[in-house]
């Protein structure tokens, strides 16, 4: 069973391996919440580049053209698994399992020691708010339609 938590990613360099669309979509979502993220992949989609070349640090993400090497564990905690290879993510899932890291694959949450919730974060009377759901990774696209639902009905202005 997941246990839902809050994480500071201002102090942690997040390690992505992968660089497809669904890379770029938590890439993007963790650079949004203050993440410094690495990405490896023998190739990036087109929208990795043209996310990197319009953040004002580029050190927040770094992104390293080569396929995976275990290596590159190191000095992560936090690692998300976005390649379209199952065998490779379970590989690297599994080492990371053994070395305590903390490890999402983007293709198989059962396999995962983590998982995120949707989550909208709007300004609301003045105070910043965040809605998270989560249907413990069963559903994905349900869980961003209730989240849009409870953001329509709790933080819009009516």
């Amino acid at each position: 069973m997941f246990f839902p938590v809050m994480v500071d990613l201002s102090s942690m360099e997040v390690l992505v391996v992968g660089g497809g669309r669904i890379a770029y979509r938590k890439v993007k979502k963790l650079l949004d919440f203050g993440g410094r993220v690495k990405v490896i992949a023998p190739e990036f989609c087109q929208d990795l580049y043209s996310l990197a070349k319009y953040l004002d640090d580029e050190e927040r993400l770094i992104m390293i053209s080569r396929p995976f090497e275990v290596t590159d564990l190191e000095g992560h905690s936090l690692v998300y698994l976005a390649t379209d290879d199952k065998d490779l993510n379970s590989q690297i899932g599994d080492i990371c399992k053994s070395k305590k890291i903390l490890v999402n694959r983007l293709d198989d949450h059962r396999d995962s020691s983590f998982i995120n919730m949707a989550t909208r974060r709007k300004e609301y009377r003045g105070q910043d708010v965040l809605l998270a759901v989560s249907c413990f990774g069963e559903n994905p696209s349900l869980t961003r339609d209730l989240c849009r639902k409870l953001e329509e009905e709790f933080l819009e202005d009516k």
